[in-house]
């Protein structure tokens, strides 16, 4: 990995804890799993746009 590739900021695991403290409940461990899939999707169309 070339560290000038680094980017410093939000992560995926960071949008996962905002989003499980905005539901205010518990969620099953599929719905994490999804959600966090989606979040890396999302990610990754940001970083090749």
């Amino acid at each position: 990995m070339d560290a000038k590739t680094i980017i410093y900021g939000e992560t995926a695991m960071d949008r996962l804890v905002q989003w499980l403290r905005a539901s205010g409940q518990p969620q099953d461990i599929a719905a994490v799993v999804q959600r966090y899939l989606e979040i890396l999707r999302e990610l990754v169309v940001e970083d090749e746009s």
